[in-house]
């Protein structure tokens, strides 16, 4: 069953959009981004979303326009064929906009010079800042969203304990636990932001293959099926005594959660066991600091001073020489969202930002180990939206 955005959700987020052109005084903010005509429109039928600084938001859908009207609960919902329609409507009208706000960090050239043919005299800046402040903190309504995923998950993370045995592969793995999650409504596509960061479904990666850089910016790549694919799982076969990173992600009625967990058939390796002792101390050492007004790029010194005064500090956040310079990352309709808890990050944290911590520690030849929780802020610290058990998840075999 559909759920929609309620009308109360979109056009408070209509106002927020226009009260920031208002301050960056920008005329007009033109979206056409997937990921912001849903937040701002309830739907990602395909079109252009105008949003003038005052008056009206109009959604100019060039397909499909039925489904349009049925989902936004906006009321101008207009049907065009091409850019030049809307040039026209606002002719029309006698309006004029010298200045257009494009999502500048995503929106293809070829894309921003029709725009610019349609409307020649107006100053083009980059509204992309502002939409993703806004996008920033969750109301009541997405984190509710956002918790039903995150329970989701930790059950299909504490679940895949009875999956794993010698012999089962990487790619069998995550075939039995995405076939179990689409099942539970996962709709199986992630959004990212970040141009060629492409996130699939997660991964499940062991033993030496985990700890095999790739082209992603992310801790743990894995080696993956071909070149054409060269991260997340393979054909390798679980083995005794190594460990199983399970990082996945559950998208479900617009909005991600992200999660991981690292297994074990029998102990690791003592080395191994040690720095998945300081993973989990990262982790607490920067849960310490969430709560609002503390900045993101403080969180991350906090954790980066406690993996720096352990043995293992090169192989912090990725393999010596890829090692990735966050720890944590927002999340919400996108993987790649504010707040980032990164190095010099400046966000302020506020309540009902959403965020992922990921410390792992990764060595070549061997495999990596950490975990992976999603946090809410709240009023006065935080909430994890997926609970589990965060030591080593032991498995039968």
């Amino acid at each position: 069953m559909y759920t929609l955005t309620p009308a109360g959700e979109i056009h408070a987020r209509i106002a927020k959009l226009q009260a920031g052109l208002r301050a960056a005084r920008l005329d007009a903010a033109f979206l056409v981004q997937n990921a912001d005509l849903f937040y701002f429109t309830g739907s990602i039928q395909q079109g252009i979303l105008v949003v003038p600084a005052e008056g009206e938001p109009v959604y100019f859908v060039r397909r499909v326009f039925e489904r349009a009207v049925e989902e936004s609960p906006l009321s101008n919902v207009r049907r065009i064929a091409s850019p030049k329609e809307v040039t026209a409507y606002y002719a029309g009208k006698s309006v004029t906009f010298p200045s257009i706000g494009f999502e500048l960090d995503v929106l293809p050239v070829a894309t921003f010079l029709r725009f610019q043919q349609a409307f020649p005299g107006a100053k083009p800046e980059d509204v992309s800042p502002i939409v993703r402040e806004i996008r920033a903190a969750k109301s009541p309504h997405e984190a509710n969203a956002l918790r039903e995923n995150g329970k989701k998950l930790a059950a299909l993370l504490s679940g895949a304990r009875k999956k794993i045995r010698p012999g089962v592969t990487e790619m069998a793995l995550q075939g039995m636990l995405q076939g179990e999650a689409i099942g539970g409504g996962h709709s199986t596509i992630n959004r990212m932001r970040a141009f060629n960061q492409e996130p699939g479904l997660g991964c499940v990666i062991s033993g030496p293959d985990a700890a095999v850089p790739s082209y992603a910016d992310f801790p743990t790549a894995g080696k993956g099926l071909s070149p054409y694919v060269p991260a997340g799982q393979g054909e390798r076969a679980i083995r005794p005594n190594e460990p199983v990173i399970i990082d996945l992600m559950w998208a479900q009625d617009g909005y991600l959660v992200d999660m991981a967990r690292t297994y074990s058939v029998g102990p690791m390796p003592a080395k191994m066991e040690e720095a998945y002792v300081h993973a989990v101390a990262v982790l607490r050492a920067i849960e310490k600091g969430i709560r609002p007004g503390v900045v993101s790029g403080d969180l991350y010194a906090a954790g980066l001073a406690v993996a720096a005064a352990t043995p293992y500090a090169g192989n912090f956040m990725g393999p010596p020489g890829y090692n990735t310079k966050f720890i944590g990352h927002g999340i919400g309709i996108e993987v790649d969202e504010f707040p980032f808890v990164a190095k010099g990050a400046p966000t302020v944290l506020a309540p009902g930002m959403v965020f992922a911590l990921e410390p792992k520690f990764v060595f070549p030849g061997e495999g990596a180990v950490g975990l992976e929780n999603t946090y809410l802020v709240t009023a006065d610290g935080f909430e994890t939206l997926t609970p589990l058990d965060e030591g080593v998840l032991r498995c039968d075999g």
